[in-house]
């Protein structure tokens, strides 16, 4: 054993064998890690794309049902400023046609 070289003496090691294959099939293996690590950042980025979407859609959602209340309101309030008119012009005709209660006064004080 003293004499034989370092060389030949690692080459039956089991410990060459496997430094050997990791050389070989290394690359294929760092390789194969790298897509399944691309792959799994693509489906989770897939899925905050989706979530955020679907917060948007909610989001827009929510403001249309906003934006409908508010126009149910302010037509609402039109037709209560149109009635509010209209009856104040209501009771504008029907004082028009009661006498002046001033020149009532003035009439009977001249009398």
């Amino acid at each position: 054993m003293a004499g034989e070289s370092l060389g030949s003496k690692t080459s039956g090691d089991p410990m060459t064998a496997l430094i050997a294959a990791a050389l070989k099939f290394g690359p294929w293996l760092v390789g194969f890690a790298a897509f399944l690590f691309g792959w799994a950042r693509h489906k989770q980025a897939q899925t905050t794309t989706a979530q955020a979407e679907q917060k948007v859609a909610e989001a827009e959602k929510r403001a249309a049902q906003v934006d409908a209340i508010e126009a149910k309101a302010n037509q609402d309030a039109a037709r209560a400023g149109a009635d509010n008119a209209k009856v104040r012009r209501d009771e504008d005709s029907a004082a028009a046609g009661e006498p002046d209660a001033d020149r009532v006064l003035h009439d009977e004080w001249g009398k």
